[in-house]
Formats: structure tokens, sequence, C-alpha cells
């Protein structure tokens, strides 16, 4: 019995370390799982939002809705600061310019017709007077011959060609008056078709302006700006774009974000060059594909609700840079917090570096 007892506490003692190993391998998984898990909901944006965006300002497209339309020749260039009212292109239309020719003609012929109708109307006054008084004077020799035709005085041959006299006269007054009511309402009607062709011609040439092409805004002019000699399709394109007004961010939330973003919350922007605090000023009522240049290829195209984000006064960020927006952890984006808020996100590139090569 005492010969055993050595051998039985050396199986108690294998027992005891291969239980404390087996605890050891169990606590390690379980941390590893809680590790991963962890950077899963951290590198995910499950927990703490991983946003992309894009910096911009208020777009306003300079083109020519015109059809068959040529570029002649362009004022501004890339990066050029505008004021409202200044000129940026010159372009011509041929449909434009066609147009106005046609409606040219149109008034002239319009202005000839109506030059005439007012010559004939002068013609008109001029002989109605005479008409006049010839069928009176003719009316009244008629009515002698008549009475010296009843007394045998007069043949019938006579007071026939009397009446026929006063009848032409009586029918010249009656086409002279018919002609001139009938040119009243003719020349209104060319006149109301002149005012209208005229008021269209003026409209067509004020806003066509020769083919000058206004800044409606002072800004400055975006990076693509149409050559001179370029031709605009059916279609329609952008001869330059101006930025105006202050800069802000339009960013995409991931749909997989658990948490509530609101309006007046502060965030965490981060660009090539530097890193601010920015706002939320508006959640969009939008979703949409986030811009190619977000989108991890090879991939399905994400897709985001779109809020905007205020930029605070002082800080330039060049248009169409690519920024990052994160939460401020633990309200780390107060003042005197931002070296610790610094080193959490370079903790979250360098996982997301480690996602990238394992992908």
């Amino acid at each position: 019995m005492t010969v055993l007892e050595p051998a039985s506490a050396a199986l108690n003692v294998s027992q005891l370390h291969w239980s404390r190993l087996r605890n050891l391998i169990l606590i390690s998984i379980g941390l590893a799982i809680a590790l991963a898990t962890l950077v899963y909901l951290i590198s995910g944006g499950v927990v703490l939002m991983k946003a992309a965006g894009m910096v911009t300002r208020e777009r306003i497209a300079i083109g020519a809705p015109y059809l068959e339309t040529r570029v002649r020749e362009v004022f501004v260039r890339p990066g050029d600061r505008v004021e409202a009212g200044q000129k940026i292109a010159l372009v011509e239309s041929t449909s434009v310019s066609r147009t106005l020719a046609e409606l040219a003609v149109e008034k002239a012929r319009l202005s000839t017709r109506i030059a005439a109708i007012e010559a004939r109307q002068a013609a008109i006054g001029i002989l109605l007077p005479a008409a006049e008084a010839n069928a009176r004077q003719t009316q009244d020799y008629l009515d002698k011959v008549s009475g010296a035709s009843r007394s045998g005085l007069v043949v019938d041959k006579f007071l026939t060609d009397t009446s026929s006299a006063a009848f032409a006269a009586a029918e010249k007054l009656q086409s002279l008056n018919a002609e001139r009511a009938s040119l009243a309402g003719e020349l209104a009607t060319n006149q109301g078709a002149l005012k209208e062709i005229t008021d269209t011609y003026q409209s067509l040439q004020s806003a066509y302006a020769g083919g000058a092409l206004y800044a409606p805004v002072a800004g400055y002019v975006g990076n693509k700006v149409m050559s001179a000699g370029a031709v605009l399709g059916s279609g329609g394109s952008d001869i330059a774009t101006i930025y105006t007004g202050p800069s802000f961010i339009l960013a995409y939330l991931p749909d997989n974000y658990l948490l509530d973003l609101k309006a007046g919350e502060r965030v965490h922007v981060r660009s090539y060059a530097q890193s601010i605090v920015g706002v939320v000023e508006d959640l969009l009522p939008l979703t949409d594909a986030m811009p190619p240049e977000f989108q991890i290829p090879g991939d399905v195209r994400q897709r985001g609700q779109v809020f905007k984000i205020s930029i605070p006064e002082g800080v330039s960020l060049p248009v169409d840079q690519k920024v990052k927006i994160s939460t401020c952890y633990f309200h780390m984006c107060d003042a005197g917090s931002g070296t610790i808020q610094e080193i959490v996100h370079r903790i979250m590139n360098y996982v997301e570096r480690i996602e990238g090569y394992t992908r």
C-alpha cells in the first residue's frame, strides 16, 4: 500500500497540470474570440462609426442650353476666382442663329404688309369723301331725271344710263367703306403678330446675348473647363463649373452602423493633411451609392445614407478632397484630447491595413 502512494501523487500532479493547461487554452481561445469580435466591431464600423466623405461646395454648372453649339472662346482657367457677372465663355449656336434669322425675316414681311395696309388706308381716306360726294350728286341727278322722265321730257335710254351711273357711284362708296373696315381688322391682326414675333426675337436675342455666358455667382472655377472649339452634344455639357459658398462635407453613413447619428453631433474628420472636428448639420432623407473611389474593388457596391457636415470657419480643405469621418470616442473631440484621439485613429488605420492585406 505504501508502495503505490508516489505513483498516485504523480498522477494527481499530472491531472492538475493538465487542468490548468486546459483552462489556459480555453481562456486564450475566449480572449482571442473577444479580441477578434472587438476588432470586427471597431474596424467594421458597427459600433464606432467609420464613414467616407468628400469636401465640396455649392456647385453651379455653366452650360449652353442650345442645340448645335460650338465653344468659340473661353475666358477662365481651372482654379480661377470669378465674380458675379464675369464673362466665362463665348459660344455660337447654329440653331439659335437660324431661328433669329427666320424671326427677322418674318418681322420684315409683317412690317411690309402693315406698311401696305396703312398706305391703302390713307388712300381710302382720301378717296372716301370724293366717293361720298359723287354718290350723293349722282343720286340727286337721278332723282331729277326720273321726275323729267315721268313728264315725258327725257327718253328712257338716258334714264337708264343715269341709273347705272348712280348705282356705280353707290357701289364704289360701299366698296371703299367695306375695304376700310377689312383693312382695320387685318392691320390689328398683323400688328399683334408683329408684336409677338418682336417680343420673341428680343427675348431670344437677350437670352442668347451674342453667345456670351456669364457667372451667376462669385466663386472658384472647377478643375474641368471645356476648351475653345469644342462642340456640345445634343445632351448638353458643362463648359465650366463654379464652386461657391462655404465648404462642407457630404458623407455616407454605413448601413451596418448600429447607433443613431443626430444633427448637432460632433465628429472627427481626417484628411491626408490634417484632422479637424466637424458638426453633423443635417441627415438628408436619401440613400445613395458611394462614389467609385470609396468602393472596394471586387466587393458589392456599397450604399449609405447621405449626411452633411459643417466645417469650422478658418479651416481650409480643398474641394473634392476625400476624408474619413468617425465618432468622437468618449468626448475626445474636446480640447486637450487630440493626442489620444489621434492614437486611436492610428490604431484603426493599422487595423484597416491588416484587413486590406487579408483580402
